[in-house]
């Protein structure tokens, strides 16, 4: 699959900064979340690839999509925030480009790791296109937030 002329897909070391990923994630109807929460997490990232289209006003780029993987560099990889702007069609094209282009890296330097990932159920055929299967039972994953 090609990229629209001026569009890139980057990685390592081509990092955003947090503040251009949380805009994208609550873009894309995430929870909000600090700048230093979303720095956090990029830097304790394994890898992170990101789309990015021209910007409107056609001065650089605009981060259009990502996902970040994190990993314990023997078992496992859990991959996180995968998500492309709403008004980027169709959504799977670009779905599949990121997730090829992560997948391809972790076969490379993560061999032997299982992935895992949560996604929403819009993704879920895409994402069955490179072998990932939905948890047996309708198992959905959970996540809890503790608050001092």
């Amino acid at each position: 699959m090609t990229l629209p002329q001026g569009w890139l897909v980057l990685q390592d070391p081509d990092r955003p900064d947090a503040a251009a990923v949380n805009r994208l994630l609550q873009a894309c109807g995430q929870p909000e979340r600090t700048v230093e929460r979303v720095d956090l997490a990029l830097q304790r990232s394994e890898l992170l690839v990101s789309l990015w289209r021209p910007a409107p006003d056609g001065a650089g780029h605009q981060l259009a999509g990502l996902v970040r993987a994190t990993s314990d560099r023997s078992l496992n990889v859990n991959l996180w925030d995968l998500c492309v702007l709403g008004d980027i069609q169709p959504r799977g094209r670009y779905i599949h480009l990121l997730m090829g282009a992560m997948l391809l890296r972790l076969r490379r330097d993560l061999a032997g790791c299982s992935v895992s990932m949560m996604a929403g159920a819009e993704d879920v055929p895409e994402l069955e296109r490179f072998g990932f299967l939905e948890s047996p039972k309708g198992i959905r994953a959970m996540a809890l937030q503790l608050r001092p």
